[in-house]
C-alpha cells in the first residue's frame, strides 16, 4: 500500500513538472519529454483523483485528552478551534472513543515527525497534557 501510495505521488507530481516543463516561453529554449503513453495515460488518471485521500498508519499528537462527558466534548472542541487558530498549518481532528474524547493535531507517517512536532507544540507550555497516539491518518493521493 505504501509503495503504491508513493509511485502515485510521485507520477502526480511528474505531471505537473512535465507540463510546467514543456510550456512554452517565449525567449527560452524549448523542453521536450519523452515518455510511454502508458505513463502520460496513468498522470491523467492520477490528475482525477485530485483531493482525495489515503488513510495508512500514521501517528497525530494528542493535545487534549478527556473523559468527563459533561465538559468533555466542549474542551476539545475549544482546543480544536485554538489549534486552528495557531498552528494552521496540520488537520485537527476531535475525536470521540468512547469514553474518552480526544483533539488530535496533524497527520505523520514516522513517529519522528510527530515527536518533533509534539516537543515544538510543548515548549510553548500551553498544553497541560500532550502525547502522540498512533493511528489512522489522512494522506493526498
Amino acid at each position: 500500500m505504501t509503495i503504491m501510495l508513493l509511485c502515485a505521488l510521485t507520477i502526480k507530481a511528474q505531471s505537473n513538472i512535465v507540463t510546467e516543463l514543456q510550456r512554452d516561453v517565449q525567449g527560452q529554449g524549448t523542453v521536450r519529454v519523452m515518455q510511454p503513453a502508458k505513463l502520460i495515460e496513468l498522470m491523467g488518471s492520477m490528475a482525477k483523483n485530485n483531493g482525495k485521500v489515503a488513510q495508512v498508519e500514521g501517528y497525530r499528537v494528542m493535545v487534549y485528552s478527556g473523559n468527563n462527558s459533561r465538559t468533555a466534548r466542549d474542551e476539545a472542541n475549544k482546543m480544536a478551534k485554538y489549534m486552528r487558530d495557531n498552528f494552521p498549518g496540520a488537520q485537527v481532528y476531535v475525536v470521540f472513543e468512547s469514553p474518552i474524547r480526544s483533539c488530535l493535531y496533524g497527520d505523520y507517517r514516522t513517529r519522528e515527525e510527530a515527536e518533533a512536532v509534539m516537543y515544538r507544540l510543548k515548549a510553548t507550555k500551553k498544553f497541560k497534557e500532550i502525547s502522540v497516539k498512533k493511528c489512522l491518518i489522512n494522506l493526498p493521493y
